[in-house]
């Protein structure tokens, strides 16, 4: 769940950065960096290089329209927003979508850590091969903890919407799991 303290200290920050304190951006640089990017590399698919130039644009684009940010939500979600938004328009420009990865099976937890490791490995990869609007939904849940009014905002779909997607996702990560021999 997300901290309200951190919330209330996120818009605290974002308020002063907007009178000009560039301590109190660069705190919010600080708790944040590496989101956006961990963010669009485990939803679109991208290589990491491609995410960490996102993610760099998307700091300069939050800092320059830093004015914008109202603290209607976490300064983390309006920040995964702008950067969603820059990988979209770059994947339009491009005119293609990050190629689909091939499902690999998922070993439940072991006791040998590279066998821990090969485990974990795989489940990423089921995440990965999960439908770009199924994905998105479950890695800003699940991974960076957004309250499921911040996920529907950031995705632009209504609370209900991006419920069913997250229940959905569940649904095949847990199909395919259960499919994986033991």
């Amino acid at each position: 769940m997300s901290d309200a303290t951190g919330d209330a200290a996120d818009e605290l920050l974002a308020a002063r950065a907007k009178e000009g304190c560039r301590d109190s951006f660069a705190r919010l640089y600080e708790r944040y960096r590496g989101s956006p990017a961990r963010y669009l590399y485990e939803s679109f698919r991208t290589d990491f290089d491609a995410a960490l130039d996102i993610e760099a644009e998307a700091w300069r684009k939050a800092y320059e329209n830093l004015a914008s940010y109202r603290g209607e939500r976490p300064f983390r979600a309006w920040l995964l927003a702008i950067a969603r938004n820059l990988a979209l328009n770059r994947i339009r420009h491009d005119r293609r979508a990050p190629a689909p990865e091939i499902l690999a099976a998922a070993t439940g937890p072991a006791a040998d850590p590279l066998e821990r490791r090969e485990a974990i490995d795989q489940c990423i990869r089921l995440v990965r091969a999960l439908p770009a609007e199924l994905r998105e939904p479950f890695v800003l849940r699940t991974v960076f903890d957004l309250e499921l009014r911040s996920v529907a905002e950031l995705l632009g779909v209504r609370e209900s919407t991006a419920r069913g997607r997250l229940f959905r996702a569940r649904k095949l990560l847990t199909e395919a799991v259960r499919a994986v021999p033991r």
